[in-house]
């Protein structure tokens, strides 16, 4: 019996893991998608959140390109809900500009994910929110973005990245595991930065203006670095 248990906990553990950063000593439980209200044409669930507006919920389908509707029966889609998306198969994602924030786990371990349309309107990406997309190479970053949360692109595949004058804070591990990444450009001066954002991200360089907080970081931590 007892080893019928451990057989079974040794597989969730790995799960829960996967994408995170090796030296991590932080406890995450990963949160599962609702089960939706509402179901549109590509399989997307919704969810009301209470105050009027959706969430998604979780996807059910194996189709590639997902588009995601501003309204599902005359109600706006405000998030992305956590999990949704989690280990599915989409290959394109659409995001429409009432969404204002990407929640947690929201497209995690997506191994087929290669592009997603983030809308201006996004103030808010959640943790490990793209954690382990590995097909992911590149991301375009909304202007109003505020919180990159903790491990939200650990282990993705991104190669450069763009950090807005609007980000206030990056958190732990953000960009950890990720091994192509090289550049990095911040466009603010105050953006904090958490100690282990590049945690094993061994080749990036960051470009941020002179006197930022971003510079400051890349000197402190022996990141190559240039002034724009």
């Amino acid at each position: 019996m007892k080893k019928l248990i451990i057989m079974l906990i040794i597989p969730l553990i790995a799960i829960i893991w996967t994408g995170c950063s090796s030296d991590n000593n932080v406890s995450i439980s990963i949160p599962k998608p609702t089960e939706a209200q509402y179901t549109d044409k590509n399989g997307v669930g919704y969810n009301d959140s209470g105050s009027g507006s959706l969430s998604t919920a979780a996807f059910k389908n194996k189709k590639k390109d997902v588009v995601i509707p501003e309204k599902i029966q005359g109600k706006k889609v405000k998030a992305i809900g956590k999990s949704s998306f989690k280990m599915s198969k989409a290959e394109t994602v659409i995001i429409p500009d009432t969404v204002d924030a990407i929640e947690d786990y929201a497209f995690a371990f997506s191994r087929t994910l290669k592009k997603v349309i983030i809308p201006d309107s996004v103030k808010y990406i959640g943790i490990n929110a793209f954690a382990g997309c590995t097909s992911l190479t590149e991301i375009k970053l909304p202007k109003k973005l505020e919180t990159i949360g903790m491990y939200s692109f650990d282990a993705s595949g991104l190669k450069k990245v763009t950090i807005p004058k609007s980000v206030k804070t990056v958190g732990e591990y953000a960009f950890a595991e990720c091994k192509n990444l090289k550049d990095v450009t911040f466009k603010g001066k105050n953006t904090e930065l958490a100690d282990t954002v590049f945690n094993h991200s061994i080749s990036v360089a960051i470009t941020a203006p002179k006197k930022s907080k971003a510079i400051s970081f890349a000197q402190e931590n022996g990141i190559e670095y240039k002034v724009k």
